[in-house]
């Protein structure tokens, strides 16, 4: 406050002569001294000329009162303006992240959608689908049917070996019993009988006697 007042007395002093002042107060002790008309006209002359330079400096002042309102009015619009370009800028801030958010969700999209256009549609998708439902039910009754077939042969060829086995078996006991009875039958025909015993009997000792003989 100090400094306004000194800044105020400061620009009073420029505005306003006082030297008029000092003139019109020299005039006032000189005509009351002389007492002549002619320094009383003279003061009111001076009197006037400084009223004159008190209007002026009035209106002056009064101007630049009239300056200051309008730079308050100023100075207050442009705040107001300054606030509303403030909550301007911030509403212009979240529109500019929600279109860059709208425009990243659709670049998302168009990449999806265009990823997904790759791909057949539902209709073909459940098409295709059903179709290896069928083919992998046919693939389960046939393999189903190899293995039951699988299982057949199996017992069949178990049948067969067995068989196979019991006519080894046979085969082999048949021969058996063939070659014993070969070699029952061979045996038989190797043992003498006893009339033949006493002939070859009576026929060595001959020949042994004859050999005494000799």
């Amino acid at each position: 406050m100090a400094a306004v007042s000194e800044e105020s007395i400061v620009r009073n002093r420029l505005l306003f002569d006082n030297r008029l002042l000092k003139k019109c107060a020299r005039r006032f002790l000189i005509q009351n001294v002389s007492g002549k008309d002619n320094d009383a006209t003279q003061f009111l002359t001076d009197l006037s000329q400084f009223e004159v330079g008190l209007r002026k400096h009035q209106l002056i002042h009064d101007m630049t009162e009239r300056e200051i309102e309008l730079y308050e009015e100023e100075k207050v619009r442009i705040l107001a303006d300054f606030e509303a370009g403030k909550t301007e800028l911030a509403v212009l801030k979240e529109q500019l992240a929600a279109a860059q958010i709208v425009r990243a969700n659709k670049l998302q999209y168009d990449d999806l959608a265009g990823k997904i256009m790759v791909y057949p549609t539902r209709a073909n998708s459940l098409e295709n689908a059903a179709r290896l439902k069928a083919k992998i039910e046919q693939t389960r009754l046939q393999t189903e049917s190899i293995t039951k077939k699988q299982e057949l042969r199996k017992k069949q060829l178990l049948t067969l070996v067995t068989a196979i086995h019991e006519l080894q078996d046979s085969i082999q006991e048949d021969r058996e019993m063939e070659e014993a009875k070969s070699m029952e039958e061979s045996f038989a025909d190797e043992t003498p009988t006893p009339p033949q015993e006493e002939e070859e009997e009576g026929i060595l000792e001959e020949e042994k006697d004859a050999m005494d003989v000799a």
